[in-house]
C-alpha cells in the first residue's frame, strides 16, 4: 500500500472486477469515473479549466468503465491494499481518526455500479459512465465477510 488512508485526502475503495474484489487507497480525485462529465459540470458553473481534454493526471483515461478497468487498475496497482494491511492499521490504531478508515466507494465493474458513502459533498455518484448506476448510500452489507477488515475477532471496530 503506497498511501495511507487520510480523511478528505485519500479514500478507501473496494473494486469488484471479473468477480474479484480488491481494496485500494488512493487520492480521492482519481475515483471520479467520468472526468468528461465532471469537467463539463465545472465549465457549466463558470469555472475555468485550462485544458479540459487533458487527462494525463489519470493515466490518460477520461472515462473509467468496464472497458478501461483493466488498464486503470493496472496503473493503480501500487495503491492496492490487502485486507490484512487495513485490518492491521485498525488494530494498531495507526490512523489519525477512525473516519480515515471508513470505506468510501464501492466500484462494481461487473454490474456497472458505483456506490458512494463519501461524507463530503464530492458526489462521485453523479460522474459515472453512461449506462452505469451511480448512487449514494451505505454498502457495507454487500461486501463479502472475508474483505471486512473492520471486523476483528468478531467485533465491528466502527461501532
Amino acid at each position: 500500500m503506497l498511501k495511507k488512508p487520510k480523511y478528505a485526502e485519500t479514500v478507501i475503495v473496494l473494486v469488484k472486477n471479473k468477480n474479484h474484489f480488491r481494496w485500494f487507497v488512493a487520492d480521492k480525485e482519481i475515483w471520479f469515473l467520468d472526468l468528461k462529465k465532471l469537467n463539463s459540470s465545472y465549465l457549466e458553473k463558470g469555472y475555468n479549466i485550462p485544458d479540459p481534454d487533458d487527462f494525463s493526471d489519470r493515466f490518460n483515461i477520461a472515462v473509467v468503465s468496464e472497458e478501461t478497468a483493466e488498464d486503470f487498475l493496472l496503473q493503480l496497482s501500487d495503491f492496492e491494499a490487502r485486507t490484512e494491511e487495513l485490518r492491521e492499521m485498525l488494530e494498531q490504531r495507526t490512523y489519525s481518526h477512525i473516519s480515515d478508515m471508513l470505506p468510501s466507494l464501492y466500484v462494481d465493474f461487473d454490474n456497472k455500479e458505483l456506490t458512494s458513502y463519501y461524507p463530503e459533498p464530492a458526489s462521485y455518484e453523479f460522474y459515472v459512465p453512461d449506462g452505469w448506476l451511480g448512487k449514494y448510500g451505505q454498502f457495507i452489507e454487500v461486501i463479502p465477510e472475508v474483505y471486512r477488515y473492520w471486523i476483528i475477532q468478531g467485533t465491528n471496530q466502527f461501532l
